[in-house]
């Protein structure tokens, strides 16, 4: 089994080992939203400064758009993801260092059209286009990414509470397409090799992905201990 697959269940047998090993202390069920989705988690603080969390976060289909070297892209992204989290209070207080590692999925599935006219351009290539043509983009973060961030929130405190979050999720996204058989069948009447024309035409949108370094993490929620 590839070591991706493994890394995340352990982290979370990690977690939940501390947790039946450690001391009764408080306890909290927690609910959030941002730029991950909705969150629900459990996070169970041992001392007033070493907690340990584990939840779960999910945005559900969204559209999406954008545009890069004269083609729109326009689809739908969507992310469902667990995460296994440390928490250390430095000044016993609810300030608060956050890191871990998060597992699921989040992706995007965009077909590309030209952004004026009839025609598109696929690599070196521009051909007219119709209904049946489609450039199609998947746009894929890795399954398992280590967080790191700070926070409020999830202290030793008992009763109702809220909380925020501010980190990264940490992972450059991963990107592929295809040509529908019309489409290259109309690159390949100019005399180009269609792999070889989405290829160049991929890379453009490869650029502009190497720059991203993870996911942004900002969120509110409010929390019960106990």
């Amino acid at each position: 089994m590839p070591r991706s697959r493994l890394t995340v269940p352990v982290a979370f047998a990690l977690v939940a080992g501390a947790f039946a090993a450690a001391p009764a202390a408080a306890q909290s069920i927690y609910g959030g939203v941002g730029t991950i989705g909705l969150t629900l988690g459990y996070a169970h603080a041992y001392s007033d400064r070493l907690g340990a969390r584990a939840e779960f976060s999910l945005v559900p289909t969204v559209s999406r758009s954008f545009e890069q070297d004269g083609i729109d892209y326009s689809g739908e992204a969507k992310s469902s993801r667990f995460a296994a989290l440390a928490d250390w209070h430095p000044f016993s207080g609810v300030f608060r260092l956050t890191a871990g590692l998060s597992g699921g999925k989040t992706s995007g599935d965009f077909a590309g059209a030209p952004s004026t006219g009839t025609t598109i351009t696929i690599g070196d290539s521009t051909v007219s286009v119709g209904p049946a043509d489609r450039y199609d983009t998947r746009i894929e973060f890795p399954s398992a990414m280590p967080y790191v961030g700070l926070g409020w929130g999830h202290s030793p405190s008992k009763g109702w509470g809220m909380h925020a979050d501010a980190g990264l999720l940490i992972g450059t996204p991963k990107v592929t397409g295809s040509l529908s058989p019309s489409l290259s069948a109309k690159i390949a009447a100019t005399g180009r090799d269609p792999q070889a024309e989405l290829d160049r035409e991929l890379q453009t949108v490869r650029d502009t992905t190497a720059k991203v370094v993870g996911l942004p993490v900002l969120s509110l929620g409010l929390s019960y201990r106990w």
